[in-house]
């Protein structure tokens, strides 16, 4: 699996990709985020990035490098994983004694897996290598998170904190739904309002997304009182609720995506 097959976070993987292509790797990252986001394949397919010759910057996923990372068996890919709920300072030991040796290829990566359960000790012994990586090393740090972890680790490694897709997802619905409002009560054209939802309208759940972080937008202005929300009145804040309702029930009864928005949308601006 490279960055391409990893769903959301993509802007994140481009960064990553550009280093690895241009050689402009960090000495060490941690990448944060929680339970649900893979943060190994994350670490793997930036190992791939880095490691693979066929298609650097990106990875293959097809050459022997490629296959060893994939199956975590490539020589100078070294993993460290707690010892029962922790990790500890011989895991730590053990690894800045690998790390002496040189790669086989061109690079030593480490990929700590939990390091957000590292004991006191063994952070401080990191810290050490932390400081003065051999060279060419790159140690990869996966987190849940990283307030376990001392401040002077984090000042030493670049910080990657991974959204989940359902997360991007919501961002996305809830940026679209603001600009949308927006342009509704400026008085913007028909034809302007349409593209922002283009993809809206080719896809029922991004459409009944997008109505939901509507709504959401609208309740929210509904109860602040602030600059931006007195240009939103309570009697249009209702009004435009009601058309949401409408065009849910239209969508639940399978009408066409595309009519539903676009209906929603002329109603909205009467």
């Amino acid at each position: 699996m490279t960055f391409d097959d990893i769903k959301g976070n993509e802007k994140i993987f481009a960064g990553l990709k550009r280093a690895a292509l241009t050689g402009n790797v960090a000495h060490a990252y941690i990448i944060e985020g929680d339970a649900g986001v893979q943060k190994d394949m994350v670490a793997k397919a930036f190992a791939k990035a880095i490691l693979c010759r066929e298609k650097r910057g990106a990875g293959c996923d097809e050459c022997v490098i490629c296959n060893k990372i994939e199956h975590d068996n490539h020589e100078d890919i070294f993993y460290v994983r707690k010892d029962g709920n922790s990790i500890k300072d011989e895991n730590m030991s053990a690894l800045q004694e690998r790390l002496k040796n040189k790669p086989l290829g061109e690079r030593n990566i480490a990929i700590v897996e939990d390091a957000d359960t590292m004991t006191l000790r063994a952070q401080n012994r990191i810290l050490k290598t932390l400081e003065e990586p051999p060279s060419g090393t790159v140690i990869i740090l996966l987190s849940e998170n990283t307030e376990s972890l001392i401040p002077t680790i984090l000042s030493r490694c670049a910080v990657i904190r991974l959204a989940h897709t359902e997360d991007i997802e919501d961002a996305e619905s809830a940026e679209t739904a603001k600009r949308v409002a927006d342009s509704l009560i400026d008085g913007k054209p028909f034809v302007e309002i349409k593209k922002m939802l283009s993809s809206v309208s080719e896809n029922k759940d991004k459409a009944y997304a997008f109505l939901d972080a509507l709504e959401h937008f609208y309740g929210n202005m509904a109860v602040r009182d602030d600059e931006a929300s007195r240009n939103y009145p309570k009697e249009y804040i209702y009004s435009r609720v009601g058309d949401i309702e409408e065009a849910r029930r239209d969508l639940k009864r399978n009408a066409v995506t595309g009519y539903v928005i676009k209906s929603f949308v002329l109603k909205a601006m009467n």
